[in-house]
Protein backbone atom coordinates (compact mmCIF):
# COMPACT_ATOMS: atom_id res chain seq x y z
CA UNK A 1 0.00 0.00 0.00
CA UNK A 2 1.35 3.23 -0.84
CA UNK A 3 0.64 6.51 1.35
CA UNK A 4 1.21 9.61 -0.19
CA UNK A 5 1.83 11.65 2.84
CA UNK A 6 4.38 11.63 5.81
CA UNK A 7 3.89 13.49 8.88
CA UNK A 8 6.59 14.99 11.32
CA UNK A 9 5.91 17.90 13.96
CA UNK A 10 9.14 20.26 14.53
CA UNK A 11 9.52 21.93 17.79
CA UNK A 12 7.14 19.23 20.04
CA UNK A 13 8.43 18.76 23.60
CA UNK A 14 7.13 14.71 22.40
CA UNK A 15 10.61 13.37 21.16
CA UNK A 16 11.69 9.47 21.60
CA UNK A 17 15.47 10.57 20.83
CA UNK A 18 16.73 8.27 23.69
CA UNK A 19 15.29 5.32 22.36
CA UNK A 20 17.60 2.45 22.95
CA UNK A 21 19.03 1.40 19.18
CA UNK A 22 17.81 -1.46 17.16
CA UNK A 23 18.85 -4.67 17.23
CA UNK A 24 22.05 -6.55 18.11
CA UNK A 25 23.05 -8.83 15.66
CA UNK A 26 22.25 -12.23 18.37
CA UNK A 27 18.89 -10.68 19.52
CA UNK A 28 15.52 -8.84 18.73
CA UNK A 29 15.70 -5.35 20.34
CA UNK A 30 14.19 -4.69 24.06
CA UNK A 31 12.00 -2.49 24.60
CA UNK A 32 12.84 0.10 27.82
CA UNK A 33 11.03 -0.55 30.97
CA UNK A 34 8.80 2.77 30.39
CA UNK A 35 8.56 2.30 26.87
CA UNK A 36 6.57 5.59 25.71
CA UNK A 37 3.09 4.56 23.62
CA UNK A 38 1.21 5.70 20.81
CA UNK A 39 -2.10 4.79 19.79
CA UNK A 40 -3.00 3.30 16.00
CA UNK A 41 -5.03 6.52 13.90
CA UNK A 42 -6.54 5.28 10.40
CA UNK A 43 -6.00 7.53 7.32
CA UNK A 44 -6.92 5.96 4.21
CA UNK A 45 -7.55 2.63 5.39
CA UNK A 46 -9.47 0.49 8.15
CA UNK A 47 -6.33 -1.16 9.77
CA UNK A 48 -2.18 0.05 9.01
CA UNK A 49 0.80 -2.38 8.00
CA UNK A 50 3.69 -3.41 10.42
CA UNK A 51 6.51 -4.47 8.35
CA UNK A 52 9.65 -6.26 8.86
CA UNK A 53 12.06 -3.37 7.54
CA UNK A 54 12.30 -0.17 8.53
CA UNK A 55 12.41 1.23 4.92
CA UNK A 56 8.89 -0.08 4.25
CA UNK A 57 10.41 -1.12 0.25
CA UNK A 58 7.94 -2.24 -1.91
CA UNK A 59 6.50 -5.20 -1.85
CA UNK A 60 5.79 -4.63 1.52
CA UNK A 61 7.51 -7.56 3.93
CA UNK A 62 4.39 -7.50 6.04
CA UNK A 63 4.64 -8.68 9.74
CA UNK A 64 0.67 -8.12 10.01
CA UNK A 65 -1.88 -5.40 10.32
CA UNK A 66 -3.22 -3.31 13.61
CA UNK A 67 -6.54 -1.68 13.60
CA UNK A 68 -7.75 1.89 14.02
CA UNK A 69 -6.94 2.93 18.11
CA UNK A 70 -5.16 -0.35 19.26
CA UNK A 71 -1.94 0.78 21.36
CA UNK A 72 1.62 0.01 20.68
CA UNK A 73 4.74 0.70 22.38
CA UNK A 74 7.40 2.63 20.45
CA UNK A 75 10.45 0.08 20.41
CA UNK A 76 12.71 2.34 18.77
CA UNK A 77 12.74 5.75 16.69
CA UNK A 78 15.53 6.84 14.15
CA UNK A 79 13.81 9.92 13.29
CA UNK A 80 12.82 8.36 9.97
CA UNK A 81 9.35 7.80 8.20
CA UNK A 82 8.86 4.26 10.51
CA UNK A 83 9.06 3.30 13.75
CA UNK A 84 9.88 0.11 15.32
CA UNK A 85 7.15 -0.62 17.67
CA UNK A 86 5.53 -3.82 19.49
CA UNK A 87 2.10 -4.41 19.53
CA UNK A 88 0.23 -6.09 22.88
CA UNK A 89 0.08 -9.22 20.87
CA UNK A 90 3.83 -9.31 21.47
CA UNK A 91 3.70 -9.05 17.66
CA UNK A 92 7.00 -6.65 16.69
CA UNK A 93 7.59 -4.78 13.32
CA UNK A 94 7.45 -0.98 11.30
CA UNK A 95 4.85 1.17 11.30
CA UNK A 96 5.16 4.39 9.26
CA UNK A 97 4.94 7.71 11.86
CA UNK A 98 2.39 9.33 10.33
CA UNK A 99 0.06 6.01 11.57
CA UNK A 100 0.35 6.72 14.92
CA UNK A 101 -0.55 9.59 17.52
CA UNK A 102 1.11 10.42 20.42
CA UNK A 103 -1.16 10.22 23.96
CA UNK A 104 -1.73 14.09 23.33
CA UNK A 105 -3.22 13.13 19.85
CA UNK A 106 -0.43 14.76 17.72
CA UNK A 107 1.09 12.89 15.39
CA UNK A 108 4.39 10.99 16.79
CA UNK A 109 7.12 13.92 16.25
CA UNK A 110 10.87 13.61 14.87
CA UNK A 111 13.44 14.89 17.30
CA UNK A 112 13.86 18.96 16.61
CA UNK A 113 16.99 19.18 14.58
CA UNK A 114 18.83 22.22 13.37
CA UNK A 115 17.36 24.23 11.00
CA UNK A 116 19.00 23.95 6.91
CA UNK A 117 19.77 27.50 5.78
CA UNK A 118 17.60 28.83 3.39
CA UNK A 119 18.56 28.75 -0.70
CA UNK A 120 18.57 32.23 -2.20
CA UNK A 121 15.20 33.30 -4.09
CA UNK A 122 15.22 35.31 -7.33
CA UNK A 123 11.71 36.95 -8.54
CA UNK A 124 9.91 33.55 -6.63
CA UNK A 125 12.48 31.04 -8.23
CA UNK A 126 14.76 28.90 -6.42
CA UNK A 127 17.61 27.19 -8.18
CA UNK A 128 19.96 24.52 -7.46
CA UNK A 129 23.34 24.77 -7.45
CA UNK A 130 26.06 22.81 -5.56
CA UNK A 131 27.26 24.04 -2.48
CA UNK A 132 25.05 26.90 -2.43
CA UNK A 133 23.34 28.13 0.65
CA UNK A 134 20.13 25.60 1.16
CA UNK A 135 21.22 23.43 -2.31
CA UNK A 136 22.09 19.77 -0.97
CA UNK A 137 22.99 16.16 -3.37
CA UNK A 138 23.39 13.13 -2.13
CA UNK A 139 23.27 9.43 -3.67
CA UNK A 140 19.94 7.86 -2.67
CA UNK A 141 19.76 4.14 -4.12
CA UNK A 142 22.06 4.62 -6.67
CA UNK A 143 19.92 7.94 -7.73
CA UNK A 144 21.81 11.33 -7.58
CA UNK A 145 19.15 13.62 -5.95
CA UNK A 146 19.09 17.09 -6.09
CA UNK A 147 17.33 18.90 -2.92
CA UNK A 148 16.69 22.80 -2.29
CA UNK A 149 15.48 24.49 0.92
CA UNK A 150 13.98 27.86 0.49
CA UNK A 151 11.62 29.21 3.52
CA UNK A 152 11.36 26.45 4.93
CA UNK A 153 10.05 24.17 2.08
CA UNK A 154 13.02 21.25 0.83
CA UNK A 155 11.88 20.09 -2.60
CA UNK A 156 14.09 17.10 -3.70
CA UNK A 157 14.00 15.20 -7.12
CA UNK A 158 15.96 12.98 -9.12
CA UNK A 159 15.63 12.01 -12.99
CA UNK A 160 16.19 8.22 -14.84
CA UNK A 161 16.09 7.41 -18.49
CA UNK A 162 13.86 4.08 -18.53
CA UNK A 163 15.01 3.95 -22.44
CA UNK A 164 11.25 4.67 -22.90
CA UNK A 165 10.16 8.10 -20.46
CA UNK A 166 12.14 9.76 -18.41
CA UNK A 167 11.37 9.12 -14.95
CA UNK A 168 11.24 12.06 -12.17
CA UNK A 169 10.60 10.91 -8.14
CA UNK A 170 9.79 13.97 -5.85
CA UNK A 171 9.80 14.66 -2.37
CA UNK A 172 8.52 17.89 -0.97
CA UNK A 173 8.20 18.42 2.70
CA UNK A 174 7.06 21.58 4.47
CA UNK A 175 8.31 22.74 7.35
CA UNK A 176 7.78 26.36 6.81
CA UNK A 177 4.90 26.34 9.46
CA UNK A 178 1.76 27.12 6.78
CA UNK A 179 -0.35 24.79 4.54
CA UNK A 180 1.26 24.81 0.56
CA UNK A 181 -0.08 22.98 -2.18
CA UNK A 182 1.66 20.32 -4.61
CA UNK A 183 0.43 19.95 -8.58
CA UNK A 184 1.94 17.55 -10.74
CA UNK A 185 -0.22 19.62 -13.25
CA UNK A 186 2.52 22.39 -13.20
CA UNK A 187 5.76 20.67 -12.59
CA UNK A 188 7.51 20.71 -15.93
CA UNK A 189 10.63 18.96 -17.55
CA UNK A 190 12.48 21.13 -20.54
CA UNK A 191 15.28 19.98 -22.48
CA UNK A 192 17.47 23.08 -22.68
CA UNK A 193 20.58 21.55 -25.08
CA UNK A 194 20.72 19.96 -27.75
CA UNK A 195 17.08 21.36 -28.32
CA UNK A 196 15.36 24.07 -26.82
CA UNK A 197 11.79 22.25 -25.90
CA UNK A 198 9.25 21.20 -23.15
CA UNK A 199 8.93 17.44 -22.73
CA UNK A 200 5.41 16.68 -21.69
CA UNK A 201 4.52 14.85 -18.66
CA UNK A 202 2.75 11.40 -19.30
CA UNK A 203 -0.63 10.56 -17.49
CA UNK A 204 -0.02 7.64 -15.16
CA UNK A 205 -3.08 6.46 -15.98
CA UNK A 206 -2.38 5.82 -19.25
CA UNK A 207 0.80 4.69 -18.14
CA UNK A 208 -0.79 1.96 -15.69
CA UNK A 209 -2.49 0.36 -19.19
CA UNK A 210 0.23 0.01 -21.27
CA UNK A 211 0.96 -3.70 -22.38
CA UNK A 212 4.68 -3.18 -22.08
CA UNK A 213 6.31 -1.68 -18.92
CA UNK A 214 9.54 -0.04 -18.60
CA UNK A 215 8.45 2.95 -16.22
CA UNK A 216 11.08 1.58 -13.38
CA UNK A 217 13.46 0.96 -15.89
CA UNK A 218 17.06 3.09 -15.74
CA UNK A 219 19.44 2.92 -18.53
CA UNK A 220 21.32 6.13 -17.11
CA UNK A 221 21.02 8.22 -14.25
CA UNK A 222 20.94 12.00 -14.83
CA UNK A 223 23.15 14.30 -12.42
CA UNK A 224 23.86 17.75 -11.54
CA UNK A 225 24.72 19.88 -15.02
CA UNK A 226 27.99 20.84 -14.85
CA UNK A 227 27.31 24.94 -14.94
CA UNK A 228 25.09 24.68 -11.84
CA UNK A 229 28.32 22.92 -10.40
CA UNK A 230 30.69 25.29 -11.35
CA UNK A 231 29.95 28.31 -9.94
CA UNK A 232 30.20 27.30 -6.28
CA UNK A 233 32.69 24.10 -6.49
CA UNK A 234 34.97 24.90 -9.37
CA UNK A 235 37.21 21.86 -10.12
CA UNK A 236 35.87 20.10 -6.75
CA UNK A 237 34.85 16.39 -8.12
CA UNK A 238 31.45 14.98 -7.24
CA UNK A 239 33.07 12.41 -5.06
CA UNK A 240 34.28 15.16 -2.76
CA UNK A 241 30.90 16.83 -3.10
CA UNK A 242 28.94 14.66 -2.31
CA UNK A 243 31.62 13.67 0.62
CA UNK A 244 31.66 17.70 1.99
CA UNK A 245 27.77 18.52 2.00
CA UNK A 246 27.13 22.10 2.95
CA UNK A 247 23.80 22.21 3.93
CA UNK A 248 22.81 18.73 4.37
CA UNK A 249 19.20 17.28 4.00
CA UNK A 250 17.19 14.16 5.22
CA UNK A 251 16.52 11.76 2.41
CA UNK A 252 12.63 12.46 2.16
CA UNK A 253 12.82 10.21 -1.10
CA UNK A 254 13.33 7.11 1.05
CA UNK A 255 11.50 5.31 1.63
CA UNK A 256 8.37 5.60 0.08
CA UNK A 257 10.46 5.54 -3.37
CA UNK A 258 12.93 3.21 -2.88
CA UNK A 259 11.02 1.05 -5.22
CA UNK A 260 13.64 0.24 -7.58
CA UNK A 261 14.55 1.50 -10.92
CA UNK A 262 15.78 -2.18 -12.31
CA UNK A 263 18.33 -2.41 -15.18
CA UNK A 264 17.21 -3.26 -18.09
CA UNK A 265 17.69 -6.77 -18.91
CA UNK A 266 16.05 -9.50 -21.16
CA UNK A 267 12.42 -9.34 -20.13
CA UNK A 268 12.58 -7.95 -16.70
CA UNK A 269 8.99 -6.19 -16.13
CA UNK A 270 7.71 -4.01 -13.68
CA UNK A 271 3.80 -5.06 -13.84
CA UNK A 272 3.52 -5.72 -10.43
CA UNK A 273 3.98 -2.35 -9.40
CA UNK A 274 0.68 -0.06 -9.05
CA UNK A 275 1.74 2.27 -11.36
CA UNK A 276 -1.21 4.84 -10.05
CA UNK A 277 -0.17 4.59 -6.40
CA UNK A 278 3.35 5.78 -6.65
CA UNK A 279 2.46 8.70 -8.86
CA UNK A 280 2.96 12.06 -7.57
CA UNK A 281 -0.53 13.55 -6.56
CA UNK A 282 -2.07 16.71 -6.17
CA UNK A 283 -2.00 17.18 -2.52
CA UNK A 284 -2.50 19.83 0.12
CA UNK A 285 0.88 19.57 2.23
CA UNK A 286 0.21 20.54 5.69
CA UNK A 287 2.98 22.30 8.08
CA UNK A 288 5.12 19.26 9.46
CA UNK A 289 3.93 16.73 6.38
CA UNK A 290 5.70 14.82 3.37
CA UNK A 291 4.15 14.20 0.20
CA UNK A 292 6.42 12.17 -2.64
CA UNK A 293 5.60 10.63 -5.82
CA UNK A 294 6.36 9.89 -9.37
CA UNK A 295 6.16 11.44 -12.65
CA UNK A 296 7.03 10.52 -16.10
CA UNK A 297 8.10 12.30 -19.35
CA UNK A 298 8.11 12.29 -22.78
CA UNK A 299 12.23 11.25 -23.98
CA UNK A 300 13.90 12.98 -26.14
CA UNK A 301 17.24 10.14 -26.59
CA UNK A 302 19.68 13.07 -27.76
CA UNK A 303 19.00 15.39 -25.12
CA UNK A 304 21.66 17.08 -22.79
CA UNK A 305 20.87 19.76 -20.61
CA UNK A 306 17.75 19.23 -18.51
CA UNK A 307 15.74 21.65 -16.29
CA UNK A 308 12.81 20.01 -13.89
CA UNK A 309 10.72 22.99 -12.69
CA UNK A 310 8.43 22.31 -9.58
CA UNK A 311 6.02 24.71 -8.45
CA UNK A 312 5.39 24.54 -4.63
CA UNK A 313 3.02 27.22 -3.29
CA UNK A 314 4.24 30.29 -4.55
CA UNK A 315 7.78 29.34 -5.45
CA UNK A 316 9.16 27.36 -8.61
CA UNK A 317 11.88 25.14 -7.18
CA UNK A 318 14.70 24.59 -10.65
CA UNK A 319 16.51 21.68 -11.27
CA UNK A 320 19.39 21.50 -13.48
CA UNK A 321 19.93 18.04 -14.74
CA UNK A 322 22.27 16.72 -17.52
CA UNK A 323 22.94 12.62 -19.02
CA UNK A 324 26.62 13.34 -19.51
CA UNK A 325 27.26 9.55 -19.55
CA UNK A 326 25.45 9.28 -22.56
CA UNK A 327 27.40 8.04 -26.20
Amino acid sequence: MYAPLKCLIVGSTLTFAGLPALATEEGAPVAPEHAPTAVVRCIDTGRVPVTADEAQALPLRLVGFLGCGDRVSIIADHDGYTLRIRANSGQEGYVARMYLNSDSNAVVPMTKKAPVSSAHVDNGIARWAAGAPGCDEFISHGRHVESITANGITVQVSVQDSGWKYRANVAVSNQSGEATSVLPGIVTLDELTPNLRSLYAVDSTKLAHTPTHQVLWTIVDAVPSRSAVADYSGSVSDSERLANRTSPAPDYLNPRLELASARRSGFDRSESIDVQSIALKNTAVLAGQITAGVMWFERDSSAHELSLRVPVGDMVFDFPFSFEQKK
